[in-house]
C-alpha cells in the first residue's frame, strides 16, 4: 500500500518537511519513492506558513490509489485536490482557507 506523508527534516526546533509518497510501512529513514512538495510549519513575518506542491504529480498519486495521511489529507484539502473531511461535530465540512498559486506569466501581445 502506498502512502503520501511528510518526512522531516530541518534541526531541533525548527522543523521542515518534505510530502513525499512512499510505502505504507516504510521506516522514516528509508528512501521515499518521490517527493512532491514541501511544507514548512513556521509562520513568515506575515503569518504565512509555505507549501509547495507539484499538482500533476499529486493528482496522478491520488489517481492510483495512494491513500494520505491526515495531516498531508488537511493541506491537500486547502489546496483543493481532494474534498475537506468533515471534523468531529460538525455536519459539514469547515472552510478552509486557498493556497495562492504561482500563476503562468503572461506574454503581453505585440
Amino acid at each position: 500500500m502506498i502512502s503520501i506523508k511528510l518526512a522531516r527534516h530541518g534541526i531541533k526546533n525548527t522543523p521542515f518537511y518534505h510530502i513525499v509518497v512512499c510505502q505504507k510501512r516504510a521506516g522514516p529513514s528509508r528512501k521515499p519513492i518521490e517527493k512532491l512538495g514541501t511544507y514548512d510549519p513556521i509562520p513568515d513575518k506575515e503569518g504565512v506558513k509555505a507549501i509547495s506542491l507539484n499538482f500533476d504529480r499529486v493528482k496522478y498519486w491520488i489517481g492510483v490509489g495512494a491513500q494520505p495521511s491526515e495531516t498531508v489529507a488537511r493541506i491537500l484539502s486547502k489546496a483543493d485536490i481532494i474534498p475537506a473531511k468533515p471534523r468531529p461535530g460538525m455536519t459539514t465540512p469547515a472552510k478552509s482557507t486557498k493556497i495562492n498559486t504561482p500563476s503562468a506569466p503572461s506574454t503581453p501581445s505585440a
